[in-house]
């Protein structure tokens, strides 16, 4: 449309200043020489207004065209039209450049865009704290050169993605690299966290692994006793002696089972919903009884306040306060004194079993909670441990608005675990 509007109005501009030129030239008697003036004019003109509009064009912040007549302010309009358009096209890439680093931004995982050779052209922060990128000093830096892993090198150079590259990264924490072609000879690389994927993947592991040797011990020695009570080997005198170690294998294995469980309905069963009133001094006073008839050789102390009551999973807490007690006795030798406390805090209802034992290395504390863990194995095993009764332990309390077991030995002179529920689960009464 502007341009058909151009033509029309350079054509009338035209025919207009040869017509008057004509008409002038007529009347002077010299039609040549004012048609050659008005052709000058004509030059002369259009090269003003074509200065204007370079001038304008070149300007960055010039947003207006220049003020101009007949054809050329057509021309200025149609330009101004379409700078605009032009404009709001920047504004809207603009736009959603901004959107894609904030959505990059808000990614939990570390993201690099790269080209075929591995030269980094963009990354986000996350990137710079988790690979330790200095951004912009390293851009255009090969990523083979920031880090430095052979395995990471050759998985680059072989260029086989097909599946996620996972290593220890600076010896600190396990991450995985999956990198995806997304344009022309370039990658996206994708840096993922899976430390604790990894680590729960290697406590599964080991869990298996633990809880088929702990199944296999009892089972391998029923099935020898069985296999020699099958072949008459064994005297009529000695049958007695071997079915009661039988019965103490199956007893052995119906705990461990049990143990499993009650481990795994701990960790998958949240107690939102499950809130009850628990009168623990009544639960303690009751295993205090217990404990006081079944082992007479240790000195037992039950410092209990016997108003402090609390709401929680009652089943899950008695598992937590039995296992320490039972604990502190299946590790500790005869007479060792053992001090069960219950009582209210500025942070809540603490609890604690302390034992004048033989105490516990420091290298072992941080690992007490594992699945299965035993600092002496022979002497869990002649004690009937399996190594589950404080995994339980710490995650009945995590599933009490995550509560920690603390723990605290003394080589010579014995240890404490304790903890301390948060006082939204102190009970008042109403």
């Amino acid at each position: 449309m502007l341009k058909q509007i151009f033509w029309q109005r350079a054509l009338i501009e035209i025919s207009a200043i040869i017509l008057i030129a004509t008409i002038v030239g007529f009347v002077c008697h010299n039609v040549m020489l004012f048609l050659m003036l008005a052709l000058a004019l004509l030059l002369v003109w259009n090269t003003y207004n074509l200065h204007k509009l370079s001038t304008w064009i070149w300007q960055q912040n010039a947003l207006y065209p220049p003020n101009s007549i007949g054809s050329f302010d057509v021309i200025s309009y149609g330009l101004h039209k379409r700078q605009k358009r032009m404009r709001q096209k920047q504004n809207e890439l603009a736009e959603i450049i901004k959107r894609f680093r904030y959505g990059a931004e808000s990614i939990p995982d570390s993201l690099l865009l790269t080209d075929i050779e591995g030269k980094i052209e963009w990354c986000n922060k996350i990137a710079q704290y988790q690979l330790y990128i200095r951004w912009p000093d390293d851009k255009g830096q090969n990523i083979i050169n920031l880090i430095r892993h052979p395995q990471f090198a050759n998985y680059m150079r072989k260029k086989n993605f097909a599946t996620p590259l996972t290593l220890l990264f600076n010896n600190k924490n396990y991450i995985e690299f999956r990198i995806i072609p997304y344009f022309e000879n370039h990658w996206v690389i994708i840096v993922r966290d899976v430390d604790q994927l990894y680590l729960a993947e290697q406590q599964r592991h080991d869990f298996f692994t633990n809880a088929s040797h702990e199944l296999r011990t009892p089972l391998t020695v029923v099935k020898g006793y069985l296999d020699m009570l099958s072949d008459d080997l064994v005297s009529a005198d000695k049958q007695k002696q071997i079915f009661n170690t039988m019965q103490m294998q199956i007893t052995r294995m119906e705990s461990l089972v049990g143990q499993i469980l009650t481990l795994s309905h701990i960790e998958n069963n949240p107690i939102k919903n499950q809130l009850q009133l628990i009168n623990m001094p009544e639960i303690l006073h009751k295993i205090e009884h217990n404990i006081c008839q079944i082992y007479p050789k240790y000195r037992f102390h039950f410092d209990v306040d016997n108003t402090l009551l609390i709401t929680g999973h009652k089943d899950q807490l008695y598992s937590v306060v039995s296992n320490l007690i039972y604990n502190a006795i299946k590790h500790t030798p005869e007479n060792t004194a053992i001090h069960v406390c219950w009582k209210p805090t500025s942070q809540g209802a603490f609890f604690s079993v302390t034992d004048t034992g033989q105490g516990i290395p420091t290298h072992h504390l941080h690992r007490l909670t594992e699945r299965f863990y035993q600092v002496d194995s022979a002497r869990t095993h002649e004690k009937d441990s399996s190594g589950l009764g404080l995994a339980i332990v710490k995650h009945a309390l995590l599933n009490h608005a995550n509560t920690k077991l603390e723990i605290s030995s003394e080589l010579g002179k014995g240890s404490r675990f304790s903890f301390t529920l948060p006082i939204q689960y102190l009970y008042s009464h109403p």
